[in-house]
């Protein structure tokens, strides 16, 4: 008689166990499931890319068809049966130098040299553009930069045989604003009633890091061929010698300031320097000290500039429209860089990078007014 041995009967259960398979409908389910969120994933994805090649052709073929001459795309705001008429042109936002190689949503983010510069030759070329109110709303910028604009200004008024600028300042007109528009001698300023006009000054920013390099353990050893060859380096205090310099260098810019916005307003140094002190003042007031000549809305402007011009009751009025290309059309109305997961502090700090010139050295904040 055989006898059954537990221990095999025991193995024989755990094998019949290790054999058992699920049932294929199961599986083929649960796989199913569990791929829907990576298929759906990967179809956004691959919606995303075919959107970015077309907006890439697209943006070529645009790109192709655009005329050598960079006309500007002009929007009508007061419509009339003459084809002459009133450009008002925006100068908004801080004034910085360069920015030629700047995507067109960043062009909106300031008044910057090279693209108002371009802006202004397309301006020379239209025969129907008679004269241009500049329509000021900029907190002020790099001394430098401003500089630039009011010749770029000047230029411009030349080419149409205007003797006068004619100015409207918005919501704030302020430091840099003012040096570009009072270099042009014989300027007509029409200033908001809600807006501000002022602060006239100079700054210069020098960066302190000495504490945080000590907190990080961070030195250096810097080989110069004299004593100032690093003047203005974070990482060591400035001698009283390097303050006294610098206060020289920016007291001889703000004293230029003065000097412009006396002879540009037909106004006493000493006047001015009593308002000269990095204030803003209303536009009721700012009338009052001579910084502009009256209150007004853009209208005011805009038939100033007509009257200069014996442009008569009919003329159309345009503004500049703010052309932007496919793909950055894509991204603003999609907001695409979500989708793509960047971040927003990362495109922030992107765009505040093209506020750097190059060749500060020690990341010594330029003159700014």
């Amino acid at each position: 008689m055989q006898t059954t041995n537990p221990h095999n009967l025991k193995n024989d259960i755990i094998r019949q166990q290790v054999v058992v398979k699920p049932k294929a409908g199961g599986f083929l389910w649960s796989f199913i499931i569990f791929s829907i969120p990576s298929f759906l994933s990967g179809l956004v994805w691959l919606i995303i890319s075919v959107i970015v090649m077309i907006a890439v052709i697209v943006g070529v073929s645009e790109g192709g068809s655009q005329s050598s001459a960079g006309d500007l795309s002009l929007n009508i705001l007061q419509k009339s049966s003459s084809s002459e008429g009133i450009l008002v042109y925006d100068i908004k936002g801080p004034i910085i130098s360069g920015g030629d190689e700047l995507s067109s949503i960043n062009r909106s983010l300031g008044s910057y040299t090279d693209i108002v510069k371009s802006d202004f030759e397309s301006i020379k070329n239209n025969p129907d553009i008679k004269n241009i109110v500049f329509r000021v709303n900029t907190p002020g910028g790099e001394l430098y930069a401003s500089e630039i604009l009011g010749d770029l200004i000047n230029e411009l008024l030349i080419s149409k045989n205007q003797s006068q600028g004619v100015f409207f300042f918005e919501q704030i007109a302020a430091s840099g604003g003012l040096w570009a528009t009072y270099k042009n001698l014989n300027n007509y300023v029409v200033g908001s009633p809600y807006g501000q006009t002022g602060s006239i000054g100079v700054i210069l920013t020098l960066p302190d890091l000495t504490g945080l390099a000590e907190k990080v353990g961070y030195s250096e050893n810097v080989i110069k061929s004299s004593d100032s060859k690093d003047i203005g380096n974070p990482l060591r205090e400035i001698t009283s010698e390097e303050r006294a310099y610098f206060q020289e260098e920016v007291d001889a810019k703000y004293d230029r300031f003065l000097n412009l916005v006396a002879v540009g307003r037909r106004l006493e140094k000493d006047d001015v320097r009593t308002v000269a002190d990095g204030r803003t003042f209303e536009n009721s007031e700012a009338v009052d000290l001579g910084l502009i000549d009256e209150t007004g809305d853009l209208d005011v402007a805009i038939e100033k500039a007509a009257s200069n011009t014996n442009l008569g009751k009919e003329y159309k009025v345009w503004t500049v429209e703010n052309e932007t290309g496919f793909i950055d059309s894509l991204l603003q109305s999609t907001n695409l860089s979500k989708l793509m997961g960047i971040p927003e502090n990362a495109t922030k700090a992107i765009d505040r990078a093209t506020f750097l010139d190059p060749g500060v050295i020690y990341l010594i904040d330029e003159y700014r007014i």
